[in-house]
């Protein structure tokens, strides 16, 4: 917060400066970074860190003042004026431990990326993507597991007029908007959790994707033909498909207390879905028909070779 405020005063300060003197403007910006890098190497090696500890600091104060000049310098240049905005809005969002991590696997060669578990209910998503945390962390990678199947705001437009968890698995026309509204929602989860993610190393290991809002809208009979190229538009490295009988997936449901029961056709057609994503992408499918132990082996050794361990040191 300290620093964040710190960028929002340089602008402050570049905003007034430029007002009463461009030049004067451009020299306290220059001036400004290069004290401020200065004074984080002297404090670095007063505390006997490296003396680069604080760089990453310096640089967002240059993005922040690169940022200002060029939107409140730029005239009504809406290229310019939007690049110093985009500059700006790094300087606050790069804080120094997301570059240090940065540096740190690309020194390593750590690179991470969205990892996806696919497949319908019962099937496992869950309790692999648990165990797979604990392994990618073994290996080295930072690793967040997101559960893929909450919304930022659709649920919001949705009170009131919920179904029943029986009904709620009938094959139904719905609501035309919902399909999109939820692409788009899915698409602000996606960019929120895995933007510049990869770079720093982290797997985001994501129980359900994208994927799976578009596959049960399809089996539910939603419209959701015209919106498919909005749900497939972002890519995970990797997804692995879990694939179950319809049968096991509907023993699963039955064992839940607190679940939605979907129809034996929903399921079938959700499965085929799956199957042929798998088929189009590349992606592999996992017989998870097995017991947890044999199925957990496959999963990480087909993610092995993309993910290899890393040093610590």
């Amino acid at each position: 917060m300290k620093m964040k405020l710190t960028l929002v005063g340089v602008a402050l300060v570049i905003g007034l400066l430029l007002l009463l003197s461009r030049p004067l403007a451009f020299i306290f910006a220059a001036a400004f970074t290069v004290a401020f890098l200065a004074y984080g190497i002297v404090r670095s090696r007063s505390n006997k860190l490296n003396p680069l500890n604080d760089v990453p600091n310096a640089l967002r104060v240059l993005l922040a003042s690169s940022g200002t000049l060029l939107f409140l310098d730029g005239g009504r240049d809406f290229v310019t004026a939007s690049a110093g905005v985009l500059l700006f809005a790094a300087s606050i969002l790069l804080n120094d431990e997301y570059q240090r991590r940065t540096l740190d696997s690309i020194k390593k060669s750590r690179r991470g990326g969205p990892v996806a578990l696919l497949g319908i209910d019962g099937s496992g998503k869950s309790t692999h993507s648990e165990a797979l945390e604990a392994w990618f962390l073994s290996r080295g990678y930072y690793c967040t597991r997101i559960a893929f199947h909450r919304y930022l705001f659709v649920d919001a437009f949705s009170k009131g007029r919920r179904k029943s968890r029986d009904s709620a698995g009938v094959r139904g026309g719905g609501n035309p908007l919902r399909p999109l509204l939820s692409a788009v929602d899915n698409l602000a989860l996606y960019l929120f959790t895995s933007f510049g993610r990869g770079v720093e190393g982290r797997v985001v290991l994501y129980d359900r994707y994208i994927w799976s809002t578009f596959v049960k809208y399809r089996a539910l009979g939603y419209p959701v033909g015209a919106a498919r190229w909005l749900y497939f538009l972002p890519r995970p490295r990797c997804a692995l498909v879990l694939d179950i009988p319809v049968e096991r997936s509907l023993d699963v449901i039955d064992s839940r207390a607190d679940h939605i029961r979907y129809r034996r056709n929903v399921l079938s057609e959700e499965r085929s879905e799956y199957l042929s994503i798998a088929k189009r992408t590349g992606f592999p499918v996992v017989d998870a028909t097995r017991e947890f132990g044999p199925v957990q082996k496959e999963i990480e050794t087909l993610l092995a070779p993309m993910f290899p361990p890393r040093r610590k040191g």
